[in-house]
């Protein structure tokens, strides 16, 4: 591939990855009010169920064909990988099926830790919950720092590549699918935000006693939203662990997966399923840009001893544009809409207000006049 279609497929494995975290953080905190600052964690769990259970099954699978596999989980990871990457090149059909597993049990154990998380945070609200929620997302990573079964501990573990029978350029079958599966993913969190939970979700952020009061159970609303917020991040962790066909418990920081995303629902705007999609564009152009100049500009403008330097400008980028949107544009650049219900029509029921109040009126006139 020449440079700039590698550029292209680039941005799209990236936009296709953070589409999915924006718009489920945006279904989190910009429809129900859930300020979850713990989002990377529950995109490590998606790669962590690929490192941990899908191998386990990939080599089950493996031994009943006749593999034989080297039983030291970790410093054999890459010798058993390579093995199951060789026999599930002549596979098509099981490496498809194994990859839609692993995005069903992402989502699962996605989920599990999204309710664990709704639970913990009970009836917290604002400062208190972000708290907490920052106080898990560092107790994930030292776990998994320091239990080899889940990614091989501080050395990581080997992926295999479930689309080795693909003959063409490795990146773009990658590219199409992390894409596809982010667009489907955005569809599904537009129609639920259309839908009559979504103005449930709404609800909880707009007035929850209000809620209360007429017997909703709002603390079963929140751990639903972190539930399925939580289970499409691990999704989004699934297709990231097969991009890089390697998790290390590193690579899930809180600045890539937590605060960018933050700052992609804030520039778009929240509780906008648009705002999400743009912010996402804006955003990864903005790291895809400082991630070429830095290793192609950079070195021969600047020289190689100040490059590293270039590394910093994410962390301006990120903080400089949060300020200056929450300072001369809180509301975001596409900022929320009323919701519509279809079908019912509104104007219509304004007009009735109208006449039902000029009859009230005039009723009242008669009987001051009376008086």
């Amino acid at each position: 591939m020449d440079v700039v279609s590698i550029l292209l497929v680039n941005f799209v494995i990236y936009f296709g990855q953070y589409v999915i975290i924006s718009t489920a953080l945006n279904l989190q905190f910009g429809n129900a009010g859930i300020p979850n600052m713990s989002s990377n964690i529950s995109v490590a769990c998606g790669a962590y169920v690929v490192s941990s259970v899908v191998i386990r099954i990939c080599m089950w699978i493996g031994g009943a064909a006749g593999l034989i596999f080297r039983p030291d989980w970790v410093y054999d990871n890459p010798y058993n990988v390579s093995m199951i990457t060789k026999f599930l090149e002549s596979q098509p059909l099981l490496s498809l099926s194994i990859f839609v597993l692993s995005l069903a049990l992402a989502f699962v154990f996605g989920s599990g830790l999204g309710w664990l998380l709704g639970s913990l945070g009970g009836r917290l609200r604002a400062t208190r919950l972000m708290i907490l929620l920052l106080i898990v997302s560092d107790a994930g990573g030292l776990i998994a720092a320091n239990n080899e079964f889940v990614a091989g501990g501080t050395l990581g573990a080997f992926i295999p590549n479930f689309f080795a029978w693909y003959k063409g350029e490795h990146m773009i079958i990658i590219a199409l699918v992390i894409l596809i599966v982010g667009m489907v993913c955005y569809l599904i969190t537009r129609t639920m935000m259309n839908s009559p939970f979504g103005r449930l979700m709404r609800a909880v952020r707009e007035n929850e006693v209000t809620l209360e009061s007429t017997g909703k159970d709002v603390e079963q609303v929140r751990r639903q939203v972190m539930m399925f917020g939580s289970g499409m991040m691990a999704v989004a962790g699934v297709l990231i662990s097969f991009y890089y066909s390697f998790v290390q418990y590193q690579f899930y920081d809180r600045v890539t997966y937590t605060f960018w995303p933050w700052l992609m629902i804030t520039i778009g705007g929240l509780g906008n399923n648009a705002g999400a999609f743009l912010g996402t564009v804006i955003c990864v152009s903005t790291l895809k840009g400082i991630n070429i100049f830095h290793q192609m500009v950079a070195p021969g403008l600047i020289g190689t001893q100040w490059v590293r330097l270039i590394g910093y400008f994410e962390d301006i980028a990120l903080g400089s544009l949060l300020l200056l949107f929450l300072i001369f544009r809180p509301g975001g650049i596409i900022p929320e809409k009323r919701l519509h219900i279809t079908g019912i029509n509104y104007n219509g029921i304004i007009n009735e207000k109208k006449t039902a109040d000029e009859s009230l009126k005039s009723i009242g006139s008669k009987h001051g006049d009376g008086d």
